[in-house]
């Protein structure tokens, strides 16, 4: 039986661009980018006697393409126990859907499966992605922790936030920094501890193991090429 697709209600313009959890479960984790790598996931979640009635997992993004389950990966946007920011994958699967240049840029990197589907399947898919948020920010009892996909462009996580939140529109410059910049991990000496924050947890950019960055921790390691899913607890 070939999986469903996700539905998802209609995504305004006005989607949560930062997502506020205060959780109030056993543990919380976060996972780095999924790249359609369903089995892969479930059996690690498995292997950590992860709870789906009192846990909750964070994907940083990307959990699309590249691997060969995408659509089982977007049945997890139904689930209670997950949540997630939106990745550059996630964009740019969007935006192929309305442009030409876009479509072949998705497809190069691994979007193909998306231009198989039905135009409704096709809808339904791009309505759930919209919803997702850009940043998001755990509040613990005793820590803060930030969740982006790429990469954070200053060293202030509320200006960050203000910048992306507060302006009529998207600023451009911060929103392709937070999907699609490598610049504090290529470039450390440009950068030092993000204020206002405690934590921060980024995919994006491929590692060998978890890499930290002053408060800032690069978690993608390639699961659809090393078949090895970084899956973090980050609840106190």
């Amino acid at each position: 039986m070939s999986p469903k697709i996700a539905v998802c209600g209609e995504a305004s313009e006005a989607w949560p661009r930062v997502q506020y959890i205060a959780p109030d479960h056993q543990k919380v984790y976060v996972v780095g980018d999924i790249h359609g790598c369903y089995t892969l996931l479930m059996h690690q979640l498995k292997q950590l006697q992860f709870d789906f009635e009192k846990d909750l997992l964070i994907g940083v993004g990307d959990l699309i393409d590249k691997g060969p389950e995408s659509l089982q990966c977007l049945q997890l946007l139904q689930q209670h126990w997950f949540r997630m920011v939106r990745g550059n994958h996630e964009q740019l699967c969007i935006q192929g859907s309305q442009h030409p240049y876009f479509k072949k840029l998705h497809q190069k990197y691994g979007g193909e499966w998306f231009y198989q589907l039905k135009p409704q399947e096709q809808a339904q898919i791009i309505a759930c992605l919209k919803q997702l948020p850009v940043l998001i920010q755990l509040n613990f009892a005793h820590k803060t922790v930030g969740i982006a996909h790429g990469d954070i462009g200053v060293d202030d996580w509320n200006l960050l936030k203000q910048t992306l939140e507060l302006s009529g529109h998207v600023d451009q410059a911060s929103y392709a920094s937070v999907l699609w910049g490598r610049s504090r991990i290529r470039d450390e000496q440009k950068y030092g501890m993000v204020r206002n924050i405690d934590e921060i947890y980024l995919g994006h950019t491929i590692v060998a193991e978890v890499l930290q960055k002053h408060n800032c921790f690069f978690i993608d390691t390639g699961a659809y090429q090393s078949q090895q899913l970084t899956i973090l607890q980050v609840s106190p």
